[in-house]
């Protein structure tokens, strides 16, 4: 019951910041946890605070107990050419996400934790789409709270194991959905069904190993979650998939060098499988792809108590330019971003952190039967954060 009510909550607060949420990698932020966010994502061998669940549920059996605290606030700006000669969208939204965490070394061998973070996708365009007879104004939005009870063993001093539930809660809301229809001028403006809510349930596993004291190794695997149903939007927009929008599976791996006593580099690969999910086979659909990511992150450790950090991913588009207009309301095209931070440690048990992320303005031009159309983005993100080691 308090986990459901848990989940609820921050579903509900993510959707009530605002109208719209973004994300780097379809529907997934570039990174979890504001220090790992800060170079670029790069975690899966660089756990660094109790929300290393998130990027691989390993990592919590080399964290220090620890609670963990932040938010990651998205500023999007997004405009479309849509369909017909002159017909111009724009839409500009601010959203802010949770994302928490904490881990417990219960004994030398086993770590228990608790992680949380969240996506989203959409936009609102706070006009219709087209001149169509009881058109909405164009409108969606989901949001996604993911909580990850995890144990972590470590068997070893350089080898470490870890499985995550993934308990997830979405609330998604859709309206001025225009489709092709045999009725006059050929185009239907589907009902609103407001906002709906699920519920599901998957699994992570990943493993961290130390090859030497300067050197980790990381490999991360999610499955699908499997999400309840939409009521309402499985009879039109969701119809295809049955009304579900699932959580796509994944899998990473990952690489962390101290390469100085100051200087530490990380590098990351990661698949989000976005094409294997329903929603995304309907012919007619959105027809996401699924996304390699490369993440890379530096941090200078400039004195005991500063770390200044940096980072670059670059992931494919899952969006490919003949599905533009089918994702007018979903314009997930950013595929770069570049992220700097900083750590501060006004003592022993504190750690501040904080960082900003840029993916710059970019376009995703119409062709076959999106010829007509263009989405274009640009997004900036803030990081920040919280830790006190218990």
């Amino acid at each position: 019951m308090e986990t459901t009510l848990f989940l609820r909550a921050g579903a509900a607060c993510t959707l009530a910041l605002a109208p719209a949420a973004w994300a780097v990698n379809g529907a997934q932020p570039g990174g979890h946890g504001a220090a790992n966010a800060s170079m670029g994502g790069a975690a899966i061998a660089l756990p660094l605070d109790a929300e290393a669940a998130a990027n691989n549920p390993a990592g919590l059996a080399v964290v220090p107990t620890s609670v963990t605290a932040g938010v990651q606030v998205f500023h999007g700006n997004s405009s479309s050419r849509y369909v017909l000669p002159g017909n111009e969208l724009s839409n500009r939204n601010t959203t802010a996400g949770p994302e928490a965490g904490v881990n417990w070394h219960a004994s030398s061998d086993w770590t228990l934790g608790l992680s949380m973070d969240f996506g989203g996708a959409g936009s609102d365009y706070r006009q219709p789409a087209l001149p169509v007879p009881g058109a909405d104004d164009a409108k969606a939005s989901l949001a996604v709270i993911e909580l990850l009870p995890t144990a972590a063993w470590r068997p070893r001093e350089d080898l470490a194991f870890g499985l995550s539930l993934n308990l997830a809660r979405e609330s998604f809301d859709a309206k001025g959905v225009i489709v092709p229809a045999a009725v006059p001028g050929g185009l239907l403006a589907l009902p609103a069904h407001g906002v709906q809510r699920a519920n599901g349930v998957g699994v992570r596993a990943g493993v961290l190993w130390q090859a030497n004291p300067g050197l980790s190794f990381g490999a991360n695997i999610k499955s699908r979650t499997r999400m309840g149903r939409l009521d309402g939007y499985d009879q039109d927009l969701l119809a295809y998939s049955a009304g579900h929008i699932d959580i796509p599976s994944e899998w990473g791996v990952g690489a962390a060098w101290q390469a100085t006593q100051r200087l530490t580099l990380a590098a990351d690969w990661l698949r989000i499988n976005w094409g294997a999910l329903a929603l995304m086979q309907d012919p007619a659909g959105f027809h996401w792809r699924s996304q390699p990511v490369a993440r890379l992150g530096a941090a200078w450790a400039c004195t005991d108590d500063l770390t200044l950090r940096a980072g670059y991913s670059r992931s494919r588009r899952p969006i490919a330019g003949d599905r533009a207009a089918q994702n007018l309301l979903v314009p997930s095209i950013n595929h770069q971003a570049f992220t700097f931070g900083a750590s501060w440690q006004p003592g022993k048990a504190w750690t501040l952190n904080a960082g900003y992320e840029l993916d710059p303005r970019t376009t995703l031009d119409g062709t076959g039967p999106s010829a007509g159309t263009s989405l274009t983005s640009k997004l900036q993100m803030l990081f920040a954060s919280w830790q006190y080691r218990l």
